[in-house]
């Protein structure tokens, strides 16, 4: 399934995209199931348990709300030529927010890519993973403008693949890593490099990775039945169309399922959401010159995952 969190008259829901593209409201489609094949009179309250009011609600509820949700897309497409008013959206009429809009945790792989630790000029990459925190409010939708803060002066992109962990994950091997994976999103890591490497002269960066919209995530919570084998994605970034970056995960440093393995020894959980570091072609490993790739207000920059689905913001002032 295609998994989401979309607006519709000013109602954030969860949903699931159908064949046609059409948006599926879970709650109510599974409402309408429950009413009509298994003649439940109660159905609206007992739909609104199962699946959770968010999705980070609705992936703590595990694996009866993913059935639950099976069978209200499988219904909904079932019933699209009569009663789908009740319970599907046009595309064009939604807006669709992050799949997590407000993840647990959200915790950023850093040095995790052999072509990109190279362009940054790194003299090796780390032993072990590395990451950093990115605050959850800095979360924003596959179409939302990306704020320019004016204090910044070399804003940057670094396309990721997002891991959404479905289940509590504690000190998990390797082997087992991906039984705990709920799904996979489209995410680009903004940075403010000038301020990160202000930050890094007397500690750790966290200011330079958090300001409001540093974290455009989307535009699906692709399910992990859907994608056996992540770590062959190819991943793109365009900025106004020039291409900036194209790549795949097999440069990983570490892996996937090494980096669930690693971050599950201090406890994930369902919503938590782990990103896998960037490949080659950010501005700030361009060379000689940098200034020409900083982004600027105007630009529209597309992040893509391969399988997932594209991000397309616009950077504007703040």
């Amino acid at each position: 399934m295609k998994l989401v969190t979309f607006i519709h008259q000013d109602q954030q829901r969860i949903g699931a995209v159908e064949d046609a593209g059409h948006i599926v409201d879970l709650e109510r489609a599974y409402a309408a199931y429950l009413r009509e094949a298994e003649g439940i009179p109660n159905a609206d309250q007992l739909a609104a348990v199962v699946l959770g009011p968010d999705m980070c609600e609705f992936l703590r509820r595990g694996e009866r709300a993913l059935s639950a949700a099976r069978k209200a897309l499988t219904y909904a497409k079932t019933s699209l030529d009569t009663s789908n008013g009740n319970f599907t959206c046009d595309r064009q009429r939604v807006r669709l927010m992050a799949p997590v809009p407000r993840p647990g945790a959200l915790v950023s792989a850093g040095k995790n890519f052999s072509d990109h630790v190279a362009e940054m000029a790194s003299k090796k990459g780390p032993v072990a993973p590395v990451a950093f925190l990115k605050l959850p409010g800095t979360v924003i939708g596959p179409e939302d403008d990306i704020p320019h803060p004016p204090e910044v002066k070399n804003l940057d992109y670094e396309v990721e693949l997002a891991i959404i962990i479905g289940k509590p994950c504690i000190d998990v091997s390797e082997e087992e890593a991906l039984d705990y994976v709920a799904g996979y999103t489209t995410f680009n890591d903004i940075s403010a490099r000038d301020v990160i490497r202000s930050e890094n002269k007397t500690g750790i960066h966290l200011m330079g990775k958090s300001f409001p919209g540093f974290s455009p995530m989307g535009p699906y919570l692709v399910t992990a039945d859907e994608i056996p084998d992540p770590q062959s994605l190819k991943v793109r970034l365009s900025v106004n169309g020039e291409m900036r970056q194209d790549s795949n995960l097999g440069y990983m440093i570490f892996s996937i399922r090494a980096m669930i393995a690693y971050w599950s020894q201090m406890g994930l959980n369902p919503g938590d959401v782990l990103t896998t570091g960037t490949p080659r072609g950010v501005a700030a490993g361009r060379k000689p010159d940098q200034t020409p790739w900083w982004l600027k207000p105007g630009d529209v920059v597309e992040a893509e995952v391969e399988e997932i689905g594209c991000l397309r913001n616009r950077i504007v002032s703040e």
